[in-house]
């Protein structure tokens, strides 16, 4: 397998990790904690937008001639709003460097752009997680 097919697959399948870990969380808070609104909204729209960018990466995937084919691995519970947080900023830096890895060796000059689109909705998932996670009061 080519490194950009490898690179793709391997995005898409933290693009859905994400989804679930967003939605999830987003639901919890929702229930759980009074005065969460701000977290729970920015996570159910990171969610979404999550879900924009696994579609578009198994489009390409598939158009390479690969499978755009989700590797499940159980979604870790994580105890407090802290690790989360904690999780989210290691999960978005990751993301971050594998868009920027494909850039670079991306060839398809509209993909190029596609996938810059991505790393900046990236970016900014990573500096509003990074925001909360030093504006939260944690006990």
């Amino acid at each position: 397998m080519d490194k950009m097919l490898e690179l793709l697959i391997q995005a898409f399948n933290m693009e859905y990790e994400d989804i679930f870990y967003y939605l999830r969380e987003a639901s919890f808070y929702k229930t759980k904690i009074k005065g969460a609104e701000k977290i729970v909204s920015t996570f159910e729209e990171f969610g979404r937008m999550e879900l924009r960018h696994a579609d578009i990466l198994a489009m390409k995937i598939i158009a390479l001639g690969g499978k755009a084919k989700l590797t499940y691995k159980p979604i870790e519970s994580i105890p407090n709003m802290k690790d989360v947080l904690k999780k989210h900023i290691e999960s978005e830096s990751k993301m971050y460097r594998i868009y920027a890895e494909l850039i670079e060796i991306c060839t398809d000059r509209d993909f190029k752009l596609v996938l810059k689109g991505i790393r900046e909705d990236e970016k900014d998932h990573l500096e509003k997680v990074t925001y909360l996670y030093k504006r939260t009061k944690f006990r």
